[in-house]
């Protein structure tokens, strides 16, 4: 059951901003898909962010500062271009399906929660919305969730759109 209160994300008349964290992942198409579906006003202006960790470059015996430099841009440069390709996919998609304003922001960082923490407060959004993974409680204890961290560090409201129920189960 969704409970929000529409003083929360605004009136009908009004232009919401609306933060939402997305990856390569079903979970985040899955969570444009929801809120284009059930939330959107042709008046929201959309933020969509993608957090991409730094590369991870193995350091092989005996390479030099220069080949390790080297090699470190090939990947560094890969993950801009996915994130690049990302975002005109998404764009794609939300003209498809109805939405005008739309925004795509890129960053690199080794905390993608504090980014998107960070980034809503940037950007003065109203609403943050994101896709679940549905990991279960032992993993996500472990392993950590960008969508908990979020939900326990952003003085903002928070969608988290789950996953579908077989889904869910499959994962667990």
């Amino acid at each position: 059951l969704l409970k929000m209160s529409t003083e929360a994300i605004g009136d009908v008349g009004d232009i919401r901003r609306v933060l939402i964290a997305v990856d390569r992942s079903e979970h985040s198409e899955r969570a444009i898909r929801w809120y284009l579906s059930k939330l959107h006003r042709p008046s929201d202006q959309l933020v969509f962010v993608n957090v991409s960790e730094p590369p991870e470059v193995a350091l092989g015996f005996g390479m030099a500062g220069p080949a390790v430099a080297e090699v470190y841009s090939k990947a560094l440069d890969e993950t801009v271009a996915q994130a690049k390709q990302l975002a005109v996919d998404i764009k794609e998609l939300c003209r498809g399906l109805g939405a005008e304003h739309v925004r795509f922001l890129e960053r690199i960082a080794r905390s993608p929660g504090q980014s998107i923490v960070d980034l809503a407060e940037e950007e003065n959004v109203e609403l943050i919305i994101m896709g679940s993974r549905g990991q279960g409680l032992l993993r996500r204890t472990f392993l950590g969730s960008v969508s908990d961290y979020v939900l326990h560090h952003t003085h903002r409201p928070v969608l988290v759109v789950p996953p579908a129920a077989n889904t869910a189960a499959a994962e667990k």
